[in-house]
């Protein structure tokens, strides 16, 4: 699109209007001077030709030219030519007649030697001036010719040419200053229907005024959809989690959202510098965004802090041409730490699956091989048996785990949960267990619900109960209670077994982690029963406090939002 240069109009007006009457004027001024060197020269002729009447009468009279000295002093030079051309007589000091040149081949000699009179202007070989000559023939055949310097008529010219210049350029300012109020007079209506359309100065611009209304309109309508675009911008980047950065070919940030300051400090129209970060974690990203700058994109991670930073950049090509980078900066913290807790779950399910499966194969191959006696084949297969159904209930609890990791409660699930039903269904489970491990149950409750899954809350309650039972002592007791308290329903479960080490207390919800590997392995424990109880809660919005003092018991608190 070429660039146009706006002309004021106003300007422009009085500009012109000046030139029209600054061109009127030099050409009034050489029209005038024409007439006035005509006028002046036919003047001039006849003052010639009148003198030469007068002068011709007295020259017939005289005997001898030299009385025509006479005459001398005045402008007009007389000169007198016999018919052979030869000069008889000249008045002009400096000119002796015997130098002269002929002066038969002059034009108005000719003519008057022809017809009486001759009459001619040209420059004179004597006196090197613009003369105009007047001849006539004597009685006697002589030729009497009188002349005069033109220039005269110049000098006179000259002698006013002041006077022109004054009045011509006094013309000229009033010509200026009325072009300028005309320019005026005319350019305001127009300047006051660029301010309202509806009065229109001019009947010419009335096509102009529908088209400039139009265009107005499309404008505000544009502009309206473009502010709405831009908000919704502004909406989508300010609530972005990533932060998002606009870079210029030269490294400056032309726009940044929020979360971007926040992570790099960012700031518009300086060059980015991250804040914070260690010098090869900046090597690392100055490569990305200079690999962008070079129109290829790039990928990298970076360490911020205690953060694990993705950063994305793209080259921006508007018409084939780079304009800038655009940067993405996606925290991965949450993805790195669930990808290393799956790298350790993995581990961990290696290890706990071997554990069963070595000695399920160590006592079947023994039996195979008939090494074990006849008395011992009973007891190899209680073992193995043992072990197989620890192995079935420990991939039970991974399927479990795996499943509360990967989906959260279907709002179809959802149904209100009387938690005083649910603890007395829980008690009814597990007291064949309890008595099996010589441990008593106690349940006190008072009536609250609470909305959730209640297959995963009834998992919840029986995984801390079935713990409570496990690491608890012969003859000791577990306390499940469940009460309303301030908007909340908390859950309780409480024994007096064997208690937690405070150096254990904060790892006891992670996964395949124990206290005593040596009691888990008799009692059958496989180290996810808690992990899968801190999944469920979290599901629920419930918070898990644990108070426990070793060889002195253990309290359990859960607490839901009441209904």
């Amino acid at each position: 699109m070429t660039a146009t240069r706006s002309v004021n109009l106003s300007s422009s007006l009085t500009k012109n209007l000046t030139l029209v009457g600054l061109v009127s004027l030099l050409l009034t001024c050489f029209a005038i001077s024409i007439i006035f060197w005509f006028l002046m020269s036919g003047q001039l002729k006849d003052d010639i030709k009148n003198y030469v009447q007068v002068l011709m009468v007295d020259c017939n009279k005289m005997s001898s030219y030299s009385e025509l000295d006479s005459y001398k002093g005045g402008d007009y030079r007389i000169t007198v030519i016999d018919s052979s051309g030869k000069v008889l007589y000249e008045n002009t000091k400096g000119l002796e007649e015997e130098k002269m040149d002929n002066h038969s081949d002059r034009p108005e000699c000719i003519d008057a030697e022809r017809n009486g009179v001759g009459i001619s202007s040209r420059y004179s070989n004597e006196t090197g001036d613009l003369m105009y000559y007047y001849a006539v023939k004597l009685e006697n055949g002589d030729i009497l010719r009188v002349s005069k310097n033109m220039y005269s008529v110049l000098s006179m010219f000259n002698s006013i040419l002041p006077a022109v210049v004054i009045i011509g350029s006094a013309i000229i300012l009033i010509c200026w200053f009325l072009a300028k109020r005309m320019s005026r007079h005319i350019t305001k209506p127009i300047v006051n229907m660029a301010k309202n359309t509806e009065r229109i100065a001019y009947d010419e611009l009335a096509p102009l005024s529908t088209t400039i209304e139009q265009q107005r309109e499309q404008i505000w309508r544009k502009n309206e959809e473009l502010l709405a675009e831009n908000e919704k911008i502004k909406t989508i980047t300010a609530n972005m989690s990533e932060g998002l950065i606009f870079l210029d070919t030269d490294g400056r940030v032309i726009m940044h959202n929020e979360s971007a300051q926040q992570i790099m400090h960012t700031k518009r129209n300086v060059p980015l510098h991250p804040v914070g970060l260690a010098a090869t974690e900046r090597e690392k990203f100055e490569d990305c965004i200079s690999r962008a700058k070079k129109g290829k994109n790039a990928i990298c991670e970076i360490e911020h802090g205690e953060k694990n930073l993705q950063i994305i950049t793209n080259s921006v090509f508007v018409n084939n041409v780079q304009t800038g980078v655009v940067c993405l900066i996606v925290d991965i913290t949450h993805h790195k730490s669930v990808e290393r807790m799956k790298q350790e779950f993995t581990a961990n399910v290696s290890h706990e699956l071997k554990t069963p499966l070595t000695s399920i194969s160590g006592y079947a191959e023994m039996i195979e091989s008939g090494i074990a006696k006849d008395e011992d084949v009973k007891s190899f297969a209680s073992k193995i048996h043992k072990e197989a159904k620890r192995l079935v209930t420990l991939i039970g609890d991974i399927i479990k785990l795996s499943r509360l990791e990967e989906e959260a409660s279907e709002q179809d699930r959802l149904s209100t949960i009387d938690m005083e039903a649910l603890l007395s269904e829980c008690r009814d489970s597990l007291e064949m267990n309890a008595k099996k491990n010589e441990v008593s149950i106690e349940v006190s409750s008072k009536p609250c619900k609470i909305k959730g899954d209640r297959e995963m809350v009834y998992e919840l309650v029986y995984n801390l109960c079935d713990n409570a039972i496990r690491y608890n002592k012969h003859g000791g007791k577990v306390m499940l209670s469940v009460e309303p308290v301030g908007g909340k329903v908390v859950l309780a479960v409480e024994d007096t077994g064997i208690g937690i080490p405070s150096e254990h207390i904060d790892r006891v919800f992670e996964r395949f982690y124990r206290v005593d590997k040596s009691r888990s392995k008799q009692t059958g424990g496989t180290g996810l029963g808690l992990a899968i109880v801190k999944h469920i809660a979290e599901q629920h919005e419930a918070k898990i406090d644990i108070e426990s003092e070793h060889q002195k018991g253990t309290k359990i608190t859960v607490s839901f939002k009441a209904l």
